[in-house]
């Protein structure tokens, strides 16, 4: 594990290999991306790779990618390293958890075709 994210809480869910962040960990992780410019490339203030108005809430275990909220609005957005960023994937906090709830109630009644059940174990295949 990787001692600047410190990840903790439920690890692999909602998804393999990715962890709800507890608040250290948030503060860690968003002390490692945060810019003295407030974003990151500089030079791409309509599109950065990070903002220090984005919380993050949920990554994987190496910090890598994620999900964040975005302060100035509320909206959920994500992150991958090397990758572009994603920004109002969700609506809000609330839809992303309603998002989630929905999958459970899919892994629940066998209608996710990547997730199940197994021996009490959330497995993705």
């Amino acid at each position: 594990m990787d001692d600047d994210v410190a990840c903790c809480g439920f690890a692999g869910f909602p998804i393999e290999g990715s962890f709800f962040l507890g608040i250290r960990a948030m503060e860690k992780l968003y002390a490692n991306r945060a810019t003295p410019g407030g974003f990151d490339p500089p030079d791409q203030p309509d599109n950065p790779f990070w903002r220090n108005e984005w919380i993050p809430f949920l990554s994987d275990q190496d910090g890598w990618r994620g999900k964040f909220v975005d302060v100035r609005d509320g909206r959920v957005g994500r992150w991958f390293v090397g990758d572009i960023t994603i920004t109002g994937e969700y609506e809000s906090l609330a839809h992303y958890f309603d998002s989630v709830a929905e999958m459970l109630t899919k892994i629940s009644d066998a209608n996710d075709p990547v997730c199940e059940v197994a021996e009490g174990r959330l497995v993705w295949s």
